[in-house]
This record gives structure tokens, sequence and C-alpha cells, in this order.
């Protein structure tokens, strides 16, 4: 089993558990600045998936700051207009946001009047979320931003190759759902 790498030699421990120096072997230059090897990053997807989601976050945030919008709150007015008369409940479930979180990102859209509420007839308890027209020409307008940004991110990838991306990913972050 290794323990801790230098330069020049190596500890591994034998089959009691004792540590011992392994013989010396080559050390590995030191590469250039910006020549840094990645092998042992290179292998972990999560590295990639971190490395993907930071590029695609920033560039979101650029395309959708001159509307004065986030990545959570448009997920949150997107949900409400596809879904009219959604409950804020049914939203925390299916995109996975914590209940007490939504009640700001629900009054920051209320306030922009993008969204109006109305009782649920047969629970007064229940409040259904319904889009204004300003909410669905905002969701247009981000929509069309997030599409060029995403043809720009994604360039390199031919339509299929971005629908086989897409269904990976959600095959990722679904793995745990049926648990």
């Amino acid at each position: 089993m290794l323990y801790s790498i230098n330069p020049v030699h190596v500890l591994v421990a034998d089959d009691t558990g004792e540590l011992a120096m392994a013989a010396p072997h080559k050390t590995v230059p030191k590469p250039a600045p910006g020549e840094e090897r990645l092998e042992f990053l290179a292998d972990l997807v999560g590295y990639h998936l971190r490395r993907a989601s930071i590029r695609d976050m920033q560039g979101m945030s650029a395309a959708l700051e001159s509307l004065s919008l986030r990545a959570v709150p448009l997920s949150v007015l997107l949900m409400i207009v596809e879904n009219p008369g959604i409950s804020a409940a049914d939203i925390c479930r299916a995109i996975g946001l914590k209940r007490a979180n939504i009640v700001s990102i629900l009054a920051e859209l209320e306030q922009r009047g993008l969204f109006l509420r109305e009782a649920d007839p047969n629970d007064n308890r229940i409040q259904k979320l319904f889009p204004t027209r300003a909410g669905k020409e905002l969701t247009a307008e981000a929509l069309e931003r997030l599409k060029d940004h995403e043809d720009h991110l994604l360039c390199a990838l031919s339509g299929s190759e971005r629908a086989e991306l897409r269904r990976l990913l959600m095959k990722v972050w679904q793995g745990d759902e049926g648990d």
C-alpha cells in the first residue's frame, strides 16, 4: 500500500503493516509553468464535471446579469412558466431545492411582478403560482441568452454529442433518485 511519495523514495507497508522505504526510483523533472501534469486528475470524472460546471456557471452568470437573474431564481421562474398553477413545494421537489430557500426567491420574483399567487380552491393552505406576461417575457429572453451561451460553451460538440452529454449527465444526477 502506498503511503506517501517524494521525488526519491516511496514509503510502503509490508504484510505486517510496518512502513519500509522502497528502492529509490527516478525523479520526475518539475514541469514548466503551464505544463503541469494532470494524469491523476484526468482520470477523475468529478474533476471534469467541476471544471465544466465552473465554465458553464461563469458564462450563465454573464448571460443573465443584465436581466438581474441568477441560476436558481431562473430555475424557479421556469418551473412556474412551464407548469402554471404549481405549488412552491412541488417546485422544491422537482428541482431539489430546500423549502426554506424558496421563500426569499419567490419574494424576489413576486416583487418584480413575474408571477401571481392564488389560493388552491381545495386547500387554502396551498398557493398556486401563475406566471405573468412579464414573467413569460423575461423567461423567453433568458432562455435565448442561455441558448447562445450553451452554443458557445459546447461549440466543439455536434448536435448528437450534445444530446448524448445531456443524457449521460442526467443519468449521473438521477442515479440516486430511485434509492
